[in-house]
């Protein structure tokens, strides 16, 4: 399932792992990954191994978009109110 390698290396840092089905354990470990794929879910737990799910990273927005996010949700929101404050005294 998993490489040869430490995979607690510095130079594997950064990188992206994947937890896959592949292959066969019969020890316990513990697990830490952003996805696990279904098969590997099943033969982990059966084997009794530990299975924590990290949370995902956030992507970087620049700045200036981010205000017009915000800027564009603030505006939808205040037309959905307003709308849904008219709806009632027309019916």
């Amino acid at each position: 399932m998993v490489g040869e390698r430490n995979l607690s290396c510095n130079e594997y840092h950064y990188q992206v792992l994947s937890i896959l089905g592949d292959g066969e354990l019969s020890v316990k470990l513990n697990f830490k990954a952003r996805a696990f794929s279904t098969a590997a879910k099943e033969k982990l737990e059966a084997a009794g191994c530990s299975l924590t799910v990290l949370p995902g990273r956030k992507k970087w927005v620049k700045p200036s978009v981010a205000k017009n996010l915000a800027r564009a949700e603030e505006y939808f929101a205040k037309k959905k109110a307003a709308a849904a404050a008219s709806e009632p005294a027309s019916a």
